[in-house]
């Protein structure tokens, strides 16, 4: 019985002094890396009655992770493409657009800025929603469906003939 004992508080002294000799081992996980810097190039396609008329969009913003896990990007984007009556061209000084940190991210934003169509400049507006696939990788690649507007000024609708809502499809990658 006493060999037991012996080889108990042996096993029991060796695995106290092993213990702290011990390194710490690190469980932190690596903070969230975005893309900072980034460049979007998508091809757009409008719904308009029988007609698709296909356009493009150019954007650049700055992508930065908030505490939550969520990817903000801050930016601006020029687009255009065809309409029945003439081609339209959305500049939008303010795009923003929420992220989730992931491999594969659902986002959503909006932009604001100026339309030129039909000859008149007027004040816009979007709203987009989409999936970016492989969103923590160096080219990521984006399918979403856009709302333009415009406004008319003081009127609630735009004036005959002018059309002042687009729904459209992009499909596109970000650098």
């Amino acid at each position: 019985m006493t060999n037991k004992a012996a080889l108990s508080s042996l096993l029991w002294a060796l695995c106290i002094a092993l213990g702290s000799h011990a390194t710490e081992i690190s469980t932190s996980i690596p903070p969230p890396e975005t893309k900072g810097l980034n460049m979007t190039a998508s091809g757009i396609l409008v719904a308009e009655g029988t007609r698709t008329p296909i356009g493009f969009l150019i954007g650049g913003g700055y992508e930065f992770p908030t505490p939550i896990g969520i990817d903000l990007n801050l930016g601006m984007s020029f687009q255009r493409f065809g309409a029945e009556e003439a081609q339209v061209t959305m500049i939008n000084a303010i795009d923003v657009t929420a992220a989730r940190h992931a491999p594969h991210s659902v986002f959503f934003g909006f932009g604001v800025g100026s339309m030129f169509a039909a000859g008149v400049a007027r004040p816009a507006g979007k709203l987009f929603a989409g999936v970016e696939l492989f969103h923590q990788q160096p080219v990521p690649i984006q399918v979403a469906l856009e709302l333009m507007m415009k406004s008319c000024g003081q009127d609630v609708t735009c004036p005959q003939g002018e059309r002042q809502v687009w729904l459209a499809g992009r499909l596109g990658f970000r650098l």
